[in-house]
């Protein structure tokens, strides 16, 4: 069976190597690292650390030294240069492992140094040219950071070009960044002599960092043509790359498509591509610094953290060996000149020494919007971790009511506490309380267990039952963690971060619930049976209707005899849901009936139940605000949903929804004005994988309808189609228009949610 969870109750779960991990890793809780200082306290790291360095310096076999080297001091080989990568939209770890022992640099620079110069070529390597380059730059020898990634790059054969070309795009970079533009350049001219067409790749990344220098250099026109050139060069290579793909395949081989715009070098260039086409529009070729501090709540400077600034198209993806950053100095000062206007998150890389027992108390709406028309100063403070209290270190808990506690923060106006469990494969998160005034809490066990699990689609029988059980299951573990916020919503500092030694691991959030056992349709669940779980758990309801969490097992479970779809599934388990929203009195399980009847449109039911939902909530969350609005949208009260729209667009700071106001304005006022200033004013955030830039589809409206009073009438019409859920009427619409800037936009609109 396919396993759904709930995005509105953000419930997100943490699986694998993050590689290209999306917004959902924000809201993880930091297991990794709870469990890394869990076990290095009880395994005694520090010996295992000393013997490896012993080793290190007294083994003959060079094969086991190198081999040593790379699984304790560079990592996967993969990524940059610092343990852990922190921005609003994500957090993600060079080395996940959970038996990992940290060195520090002094400790792991001699043999990084011998492994540059003496280890077999591999990815490996590039990964330690890098680091040793950034160490140098770091120390102001810029010089020597060159020659380090040169020197390397010599290393590899002809037929190891892609390690190669990678390390003197590295060399390009790194001169750029320090604006020595005629150097950088006579590297770009050097590499380009010895690129074939087959390194279209490479050829754009080298095509993107001269851009950006003819750009700095106030030659907009220029950059524009060079980009545009770049983008139609990566699209036909990689398209006869595919159809090369395709011919050499076996016909019974099934080859997954690949799509050029999955490729991160190409979303970089349309990205770019983007910015100067606007920034054409505006007449505007002005480039600005983006400048700050790093320091600890102390006044401690912090030196040596990477700063890295991620346009929107990059950052739900982790942080690539790619990627432009600057070093904080001595002071913790950094500034990154050249910045094109768009939208920017600043990340920010840290050696777990720098980060331990501290947080950068960041959210998920902080971006930076340049235009163009000043410089930016934006300065990082981290704050101390809150210090929990209970239930805290595996505590058992048999009651039937759960204390939470934790230190009181000075300038917090309120609390939010979320909660976690394990699963097979790494673990889910929820928010459970939200504007707690107090720094102490006394929650009912039943309110725990209401918190939404995995819900079922199918009949295939690959799934975890701790996904489905949650927080109900008596054998699994559970964790919790608190942030505190001021008057003005914003994170002070909250409980879950980095803590990975004796002196800053404090208490560890780890809880047990026992106050239930396992019933019997519990361990046919567990035992992979999953009908005959279902089957039970309706048996123990029928016979009594009390069994809350038979029914709340029903709901959760129902979905596998239904074809596969979300409506299928909620037509299944709407009575029940129904029924255990009005026992538990709910907040989660009323707004999944909520979302139920907005789903299928059935606006009489969605009035009743959001009605009901609203009274019990203190008060509407964005996501609410937004559903509601969309609803009225849908029903066609367009003046009450562009108010309720403007209330969501000042609570969501993601902006994901602002493609429905958009469309509720052009067609309340049957023109394009408005719709440009909330595009413009409210730009949707990237939530999730695909981000929509709304100014730029309704400029392209603009430009195709032409003033044109008919054109307004149409996109009315097909609006209008949307609003009233003809989807037959819609695709035959959309599969013989010629607009293509219109069919864009509703394409966009479509997808909303």
């Amino acid at each position: 069976m396919r396993i759904k969870m709930k995005v509105k109750h953000l419930v997100f779960m943490i699986i694998g190597m993050l590689t290209l991990i999306s917004f959902l890793s924000f809201f993880v809780f930091p297991y990794i690292e709870i469990y890394v200082a869990e076990k290095n306290i009880t395994a005694g790291k520090v010996e295992e650390k000393q013997e490896i360095l012993d080793l290190l310096r007294t083994t003959q076999m060079e094969t086991k030294k190198y081999d040593l080297i790379q699984e304790y001091m560079i990592g996967d080989g993969l990524l940059t240069n610092f343990d852990i990568y922190i921005g609003p939209s994500l957090t993600h770890w060079a080395n996940e492992d959970q038996n990992y022992i940290e060195f520090s640099w002094e400790e792991k620079e001699p043999f990084i140094r011998e492994y540059v110069m003496q280890a077999p070529p591999n990815g490996f390597l590039v990964t330690a040219a890098k680091m040793l380059a950034s160490h140098y730059e770091m120390e102001g020898d810029l010089e020597k950071a060159k020659h380090t990634l040169f020197d390397a790059s010599k290393r590899f054969s002809p037929l190891e070009e892609y390690h190669r070309n990678e390390l003197l795009v590295e060399r390009i970079r790194l001169t750029k960044n320090h604006d020595q533009f005629t150097e950088a350049n006579q590297y770009i001219e050097e590499l380009l002599q010895e690129l074939g067409t087959e390194n279209y790749d490479t050829l754009a990344q080298v095509t993107q960092l001269r851009t950006e220098i003819i750009l700095a250099q106030g030659m907009l026109n220029e950059a524009y043509e060079e980009v545009t050139k770049a983008i139609k060069e990566y699209e036909k290579e990689f398209n006869e790359e595919q159809k090369k793909w395709q011919d050499s395949s076996d016909e019974d081989e099934s080859i997954e498509e690949d799509k050029v715009e999955n490729r991160v070098v190409y979303q970089q260039l349309t990205s770019l591509e983007r910015s100067l086409s606007m920034a054409m529009e505006k007449g505007t070729v002005d480039v600005v610094s983006v400048s700050g501090k790093v320091v600890r709540s102390d006044g401690t400077p912090m030196r040596g953290v990477g700063v890295f600034l991620r346009d929107e198209s990059s950052v739900n993806q982790s942080v690539g060996p790619d990627e432009y950053y600057v070093l904080t100095d001595d002071e913790g000062r950094f500034v990154i000149n050249g910045v094109l206007p768009n939208r920017y998150q600043i990340f920010l890389g840290f050696y777990y020494d720098q980060i331990d027992g501290w947080t950068w108390p960041i959210q998920m709406d902080d971006w930076i919007d340049i235009d163009g028309s000043k410089d930016i100063t934006y300065n990082v403070t981290l704050q101390e971790l809150m210090k929990i209290k209970s239930p805290v270190n595996q505590k058992v808990i048999r009651d039937d009511e759960v204390t939470f506690s934790w230190e009181d923060v000075e300038g917090a106006a309120y609390y939010n506490l979320s909660l976690a469990y394990e699963i097979e494969y790494g673990s889910v998160s929820t928010s459970f309380k939200t504007n707690l005034k107090e720094n102490e809490i006394v929650v009912p066990i039943e309110e725990i267990y209401n918190q939404t699990g995995a819900v079922a689609f199918g009949d295939e029988d690959d799934y975890d039952a701790k996904s489905f059980l949650a927080f109900t299951n008596p054998d699994n573990r559970f964790y919790w963690s608190v942030e505190a916020f001021d008057q003005h919503d914003r994170l002070i500092t909250k409980s879950n971060g980095h803590r990975l030694d004796d002196k800053t691991i404090g208490n560890l959030p780890f809880f047990y619930l026992k106050e239930r056992d396992l019933t019997r349709a519990d361990k046919l669940l567990i035992n992979k049976k999953p009908e005959k779980a279902l089957e039970q758990y309706k048996l123990n309801y029928e016979n009594n209707p009390d069994d809350i969490h038979s029914l709340r097992m029903i709901v959760r479970l129902i979905g596998m005899n239904g074809d596969g779809t979300t409506i299928a599934r909620d037509k299944l388990a709407k009575p029940y849901m129904e029924e255990l929203a009005l026992k538990t009195n709910s907040a989660q399980q009323l707004f999944d009936i909520v979302q139920h009847y907005y789903d299928i449109q059935n606006w009489t039911e969605f009035n009743t139940w959001f009605k009901i939902y609203s009274d019990k909530v203190d008060k509407l969350d964005g996501y609410d605000q937004s559903i509601y609005a969309s609803a009225l949208m849908k029903q066609g009260k367009y003046d009450e949903a562009s108010i309720e729209f403007d209330k969501a667009m000042k609570i969501d700071k993601s902006n994901r929804f602002v493609g429905h106001w958009i469309a509720n304005e052009i067609y309340r006022n049957r023109d394009l004005e408005k719709a440009k200033e909330i595009a413009r004013m409210y730009p949707e955030r990237p939530y999730g994988e695909i981000v929509l830039n709304w100014e730029y589809l309704v400029n392209q409206m603009v430009k195709e309808g032409g003033g044109e009073k008919e054109y307004i009438q149409e996109l009315c019409h097909v609006l209008d189609l949307y609003f009233s859920g003809q989807e037959d009427k819609l695709e035959k619409w959309h599969s013989t228009t010629k607009l293509a800037a219109m069919k864009q936009f509703i394409d966009g609109v479509q997808n909303i949610n």
